[in-house]
């Protein structure tokens, strides 16, 4: 009897995982160490039960120090319990991310945990999260895609159809399914038994170098300037960090402090500066509210806004996840938010406008259920997204546009998918989701800044009123659009026209041989007298454009959207970026270098061949619809178009026929060939582009080179 129990003890402690790592004494006898390495993933699991995940960036016998996607966090040594480390930290996170997929019970929640458990290696977690996602939406397309399905002829095969197909000598480009005929080069594949998504190619960024080109076309006096330039601008950079990193420390939350304001009470345990900082940003926010919404306090206990010094104690103190910057409590009215930026350029300010307009609306309105979310959150995006600080002046400056909205919305209205009037203003809350913020917005900005600002106003001011007395809908609705603009429809064609005919704001200015933008806090320089800027042929995404006049070469900087927040630079490229470009484009290749000394992902691709006219009707017949909004790299890689190339068909709105489209049809352009640098934030990414002749390429490649040597991070703070 005692071999067997011998031989189960022996197992049983071979097959405990050990997941917690005890510390080891330091030699002087201090708080003993975990002797972390520097990079490693880690769970430091406070004595409260909270825990932070990241990767040590230091340890002290007094402290951690981890990194995380937001910043980083110092830990104290007394308040750590234990420290998690190896392949328990993975499980552990997915097990959180698993309960908040639960909880969202959402077809993207359960698609966001599948490509986080592929990028980690967890195959079968991530097959069971995207087999979730199919159950929730049966036409998840690019769930079905990570599974293995395919389409013939517009049809969905099942992955065990899709892998006989394959077997047999058919090919794979996307979600298509080709047949041997058009894919008589590919040979045939064994069957897998389980369909994966290939392993992405590993893309590191690289180290800060004058590129070779640069150095060519600069004398040896230049070369020195310039060498001079990249240590200044990385000593501003080193200085800058430093500010903004005793501004993340601060000080213990009860050490925090606490500054009443004629409206608000506002604590804070980043520096005092940043506490004053904000303390007349709120006043601001409140003097321009109360300029335009004149009705009478009915509650006079003043909000408490709470800024946390980082995003990471925001996370721990409040328990909200990692793609929440803020949020308001209509219990106790107060507001909830963090310092630091968001990305590449979100701030703390445009979160606490947002959430500051609904303690704003708090005070004001009796009953805040009484009124529909386009005009809660229309008001709070209007101010929030459409408003930036005036520093000298101490005041806020509303009613911009805000390029995001303004580019969906416009996008939405072209392809009739945005939410009539006649819905939009009684929608039910349970129905009003992350897309109708857009709507909500432009309908709010029609209002306030459109053609009839009279009518406007008065519409708003009276809407506020009935809702003072009773909850109100879509029909108090359509009665304000019949008082004021004939009738709701007459309404949404007006503000239809006008939303259409909005353009973005600049993202900055030309000065000399420079762009420089402010808002988006970069700045370039033009490569040389035979490029322009051309501001006024900007698409949406587009923050700035150079061209050489006469021709298809096109040198442009575009901001690029995440859809979580959370997600490493290396993952999301990945999962979203490399995976999109391949599809768009071909002839993908990863290369390595840096954006202004800054570590950056580098792509050549090329544009894909015009199709013949059979290969465009089967891709008629077999693509369907763009992927929807919120679909990981839905748009943002698509090719970029010309004015020279054109719209298709005559142009004259007359069908007749084949041979006239034939001969009137102009020729499509050549493919190009285009080089990318990427920078990945937290929510956004730049991507510097260079798109050029296939014949030129080589001749204009010094030239974006130059452009992205000039490229230069502009340090300052944003509140």
């Amino acid at each position: 009897m005692l071999r067997p129990l011998f031989l189960l003890l022996i197992l049983s402690l071979l097959a405990a995982p050990v997941v917690a790592w005890p510390a080891v004494g330091s030699p002087s006898g201090q708080t003993p160490l975990y002797s972390l390495d520097v990079g490693e993933r880690v769970i430091v699991v406070l004595k409260g039960g909270d825990e932070v995940i990241g990767e040590v960036v230091e340890e002290t016998p007094d402290k951690i120090s981890v990194k995380s996607a937001f910043g980083v966090t110092s830990i104290e040594m007394n308040r750590v319990d234990v420290v998690i480390r190896g392949e328990e930290v993975d499980r552990r996170e997915y097990s959180q991310r698993h309960k908040r997929a639960i909880r969202r019970g959402s077809a993207s929640g359960w698609y966001s945990l599948a490509k986080w458990a592929l990028g980690r290696g967890l195959e079968q977690q991530a097959h069971d999260a995207f087999e979730k996602t199919l159950e929730i939406d049966p036409e998840h397309e690019a769930a079905r895609i990570a599974l293995g399905w395919g389409q013939v002829d517009g049809q969905w095969k099942t992955p065990e159809e899709a892998e006989a197909l394959i077997a047999r000598g058919w090919g794979r480009d996307g979600k298509r399914l080709i047949p041997p005929r058009e894919n008589s080069r590919t040979p045939p594949r064994n069957p897998s038994p389980k369909p994966t998504e290939p392993k992405p190619d590993v893309v590191k960024p690289g180290r800060p170098t004058i590129p070779e080109s640069v150095t060519r076309r600069l004398d040896p006096q230049d070369q020195r300037r310039r060498e001079e330039q990249l240590e200044r601008r990385r000593k501003e950079r080193e200085k800058f960090d430093e500010n903004k990193r005793k501004e993340y420390e601060g000080v213990p939350w009860s050490s925090r402090s606490t500054l009443p304001a004629p409206n608000w009470v506002i604590e804070c345990n980043s520096t005092p500066e940043v506490a004053r900082t904000y303390r007349w940003i709120m006043e601001a926010l409140h003097a321009t509210l109360s300029k335009m919404f004149k009705s009478p306090d009915v509650r006079s206990q003043k909000p408490i806004v709470k800024i946390y010094r980082n995003h990471d104690e925001f996370m721990l103190k409040t328990g909200m996840g990692a793609g929440v910057g803020g949020f308001y409590q209509p219990t106790s009215q107060n507001v909830s938010a963090y310092h630091g930026t968001f990305g590449l350029t979100g701030t703390t300010f445009t979160v606490l406008a947002h959430e500051g307009t609904h303690a704003f609306q708090g005070k004001k309105m009796t009953r805040m259920g009484n009124y529909p979310n386009w005009f809660i959150e229309g008001m709070a995006v209007y101010f929030g997204d459409g408003s930036k600080l005036d520093y000298k002046k101490k005041k806020l400056v509303s009613g911009l546009i805000p390029r995001d909205r303004l580019f969906h919305i416009q996008e939405k209205i072209r392809e009739g998918t945005h939410t009539p009037l006649s819905k939009l203003g009684g929608l039910p809350r349970n129905r009003f989701g992350g897309s109708q913020y857009a709507d909500s917005w432009a309908v709010m900005h029609f209002l306030f800044k459109g053609p009839e600002t009279r009518k406007g106003h008065r519409f708003l001011v009276e809407y506020w009123r009935m809702g003072e007395k009773r909850r109100i809908g879509q029909r108090q609705f359509n009665n304000l659009a019949q008082k004021y603009y004939k009738d709701v429809d007459q309404m949404e064609a007006d503000w239809k026209e006008y939303v259409l005919s909005l353009n973005a704001p600049p993202a900055g200015e030309v000065k000399d041989s420079r762009f420089n933008s402010l808002d988006f806090m970069f700045s370039i320089e033009r490569p040389g007298p035979n490029w322009e800027f051309a501001l006024d042929e900007i698409q949406d995404r587009d923050l700035v454009l150079m061209k050489i006049p006469g021709t298809r070469n096109e040198i442009r900087v575009r901001i690029l959207t995440k859809a979580e927040d959370g997600q490493r630079p290396q993952d999301w490229i990945d999962s979203v970026a490399l995976p999109d470009l391949r599809k768009k484009y071909t002839d993908v290749r990863t290369l390595k270098g840096d954006l202004g000394g800054l570590d950056a992902f580098l792509f050549e691709f090329v544009d894909k061949p015009p199709a013949t006219k059979e290969e465009s009707k089967e891709e008629g017949a077999t693509d369907g619809d763009e992927p929807s909004e919120g679909t990981p790299g839905s748009r943002q890689f698509s090719a970029v178009q010309t004015q020279q190339e054109g719209p298709e068909g005559d142009g004259d709105g007359n069908g007749d026929g084949e041979a006239k489209d034939a001969e009137q049809k102009p020729p499509a352009p050549a493919p190009r060939k285009h080089r990318s640098y990427i920078l990945v934030g937290i929510s956004n990414a730049y991507e510097l582009r260079g798109s050029f002749e296939m014949d030129q390429f080589a001749s204009l490649l010094p030239d974006l080179e130059w452009v992205a040597f000039s490229f230069e991070k502009i340090q300052r703070n944003r509140w």
